[in-house]
């Protein structure tokens, strides 16, 4: 059978990866990929799982986008990461599978057989050994080690909570793997609220309702990611919060994530809500320097990354706001010195992270500040320089006089003008209630890193 537009196009762009990344690198994300389909402009590429589908479009879809399919296709296709759903036999299409990833050294293959279900093990990558610990995430990872070392019997549920890409879902899944090894025999339900969803809707249209029940409430621990998305889906929460008791009337472990704590989640009832705070709720803070740049090292590392400290150091100084672009900008990295055959550098960091990094003395200006403050907080700029004392606006001004010292580094009497302020007064009141903020509040400093890395300050 000749091959279909989808698939000779992927070939050669396969060919590419396969002649100029490393061995490693195209062996570990690539080699398993396989042509999908072709509809209009648009080239659908299937990776073997989720967590592969997921990591190859974090962190190269833009490249293939922007670099590869121009140069070796010269079209202006973009490329879509979808999961393959369909049955992959031995040497089919694409050349050799990927090799499975082992799993962790203390995990071993029995265990992993007798205690998850096929299709809900947990990603042998994230494991308590490959989380970096560091200010920002400790208290998380003891409850988490706690938790699983003694399911049900510590902190029933753990409830962790943070801003997208700080290790949330890493952490679920090296309790997934921990559990069975502190308690042998115990099937671990892991499930991200979308396929507990999705899983719910087919139990119900196929009338299989006692199989979808046994799942999830005839476990030895339940963990589910990204509970947030339970808002809005009045029938699948209330499944869900039936399941809840049940499992916590057993003392079975549950393991809850969500970008937000429970009292702020929106769309859920408010029964369910407060069941989410009955154990321990710990929330993750976006990492510090120093806990980024052993981040960066870590993964350089695991990848057979060679990664100067200088290259560690300027990433880790620019890219604050969570561990996923901070990743993700490392792997674009390597692919760019393994495609050009150099080794990573200053430079080289410098030329390919440019939307990260901004060159050697660059400074916003005000007006560009106060326009990321006012979009991120959804005022306007008049509502941001206004007199109004409304929290909803004081605060995000007080923040945008902060960066405007920080980063454009201007006068107090400059950024009062700007402000419409005659006394720069304020403006030094703003800057030190800010600073003492991001020393006591984990949100706002949350929120000032990740402006800074907007803004591209150092």
């Amino acid at each position: 059978m000749a091959p279909s537009d989808a698939e000779e196009k992927w070939a050669r762009l396969d060919d590419h990866l396969r002649a100029r990344l490393r061995e490693d690198l195209y062996g570990r994300w690539f080699r398993a990929l396989r042509a999908a389909d072709l509809e209009g402009e648009r080239l659908l590429v299937a990776a073997p799982d989720k967590f592969h589908r997921d990591f190859v479009d974090d962190n190269y879809r833009a490249w293939f986008d922007d670099e590869v399919i121009p140069g070796v296709l010269g079209e202006r296709l973009r490329i879509q990461f979808v999961v393959d759903d369909s049955p992959r036999l031995p040497g089919a299409a694409n050349g050799p599978a990927q090799p499975a990833i082992a799993p962790p050294p203390a995990v071993t293959a029995a265990v992993e057989a007798d205690a998850f279900s096929r299709d809900a093990r947990p990603n042998p990558r994230y494991t308590f050994d490959t989380f970096v610990v560091g200010e920002s995430n400790r208290f998380a990872v003891a409850a988490a080690q706690a938790v699983a070392g003694k399911p049900g019997r510590t902190w029933n549920p753990l409830f962790l909570h943070g801003s997208s890409g700080l290790g949330k879902t890493h952490l679920l899944h090296a309790i997934a793997h921990a559990i069975p090894l502190a308690s042998p025999g115990a099937r671990v339900a892991i499930v991200s609220s979308e396929r507990y969803t999705n899983d719910f809707v087919d139990a119900l249209s196929k009338g299989t309702m006692a199989e979808f029940r046994k799942k999830y409430r005839e476990c030895g621990a339940l963990l589910v990611d990204d509970v947030q998305f339970f808002a809005g889906r009045e029938k699948t929460a209330e499944e869900f919060f039936h399941t809840f008791n049940a499992l916590y009337e057993q003392n079975i472990q549950i393991v809850l994530s969500s970008d937000r704590s429970p009292k702020e989640l929106k769309g859920l009832e408010d029964r369910l809500c407060s069941r989410f705070g009955w154990g321990m709720r710990v929330q993750i803070d976006a990492p510090e320097f120093e806990t980024r740049a052993a981040i960066l090292r870590k993964k350089a590392e695991v990848e057979a990354i060679e990664l100067p400290d200088a290259v560690a150091e300027l990433l880790a100084t620019h890219i604050r706001s969570n561990v996923r672009e901070l990743e993700g900008a490392l792997m674009r990295l390597a692919a760019f010195a393994s495609l050009k055959a150099e080794k990573i550098t200053d430079a080289l960091a410098r030329d390919v992270l440019s939307d990260h990094i901004p060159p050697p003395g660059y400074k916003p200006s005000i007006e560009k500040i106060q326009e990321a403050v006012a979009l991120k907080a959804g005022i306007t700029v008049p509502k941001l320089t206004s007199p109004s004392r409304e929290q909803k606006i004081a605060l995000p001004r007080q923040i945008a006089m902060f960066l405007c010292r920080e980063l454009a580094r201007e006068t107090y009497q400059t950024i009062a003008e700007k402000f419409n302020k005659k006394d720069h007064t304020t403006v030094i009141a703003a800057v030190q209630k800010v600073t003492e903020l991001c020393e006591s509040d984990p949100k706002v400093r949350s929120s000032v890193d990740e402006l800074r890395t907007i803004l591209g300050g150092a």
